[in-house]
């Protein structure tokens, strides 16, 4: 994906989104394959309320960066249920597309200065369980398709 590309359609995804949305943070602490040790930083866009009192749904868009020992992760996602009150991070579900560049000695045998792009499904109840499977794209040394995982804790 080109940086005009990637510009584009964030810039897409942030105008789509409803003037009235609720913004929160989405941030945890993690440990995985293949980033190690990583801060996820990011936030949920929600997107509708529930008619009664007019709160918000837990449907929301996910945007999130996720830089590691082993790499950096970029994530736009999907929330279709989350506890906004408790933060995404300590209850809900996302699927999420995902971009990652390797560095450093990353787990799960890959190699340094790699590009992959896949998806990713996570789950929380206070802790954070996350599963994924990523394509190298271009050409280059190591695994073409990885499979990640990732535990974490809500901050």
């Amino acid at each position: 994906m080109t940086n005009r590309t990637a510009v584009a359609l964030l810039a897409l995804v942030l105008t789509a989104a409803p003037s009235a949305a609720e913004v929160e943070p989405a941030l945890s602490a993690e440990v995985g394959s293949p980033l190690k040790v990583s801060a996820n930083v990011g936030i949920r866009i929600g997107i509708g309320t529930v008619a009664v009192d007019e709160t918000d749904s837990g449907r929301g868009l996910l945007l999130q960066a996720q830089p590691g020992l082993g790499g950096i992760a970029f994530n736009v996602g999907w929330t279709p249920v989350a506890l906004p009150a408790w933060g995404t991070q300590a209850v809900g579900f996302a699927v999420k597309a995902r971009y990652l560049r390797s560095w450093g000695d990353p787990w799960g045998g890959l190699e340094p200065d790699q590009d992959y792009v896949g998806g990713e499904v996570a789950l929380a109840w206070i802790v954070k369980v996350s599963v994924g499977v990523l394509t190298r794209v271009g050409s280059g040394d190591g695994k073409k398709t990885t499979f990640t995982w990732s535990v974490g804790v809500g901050i």
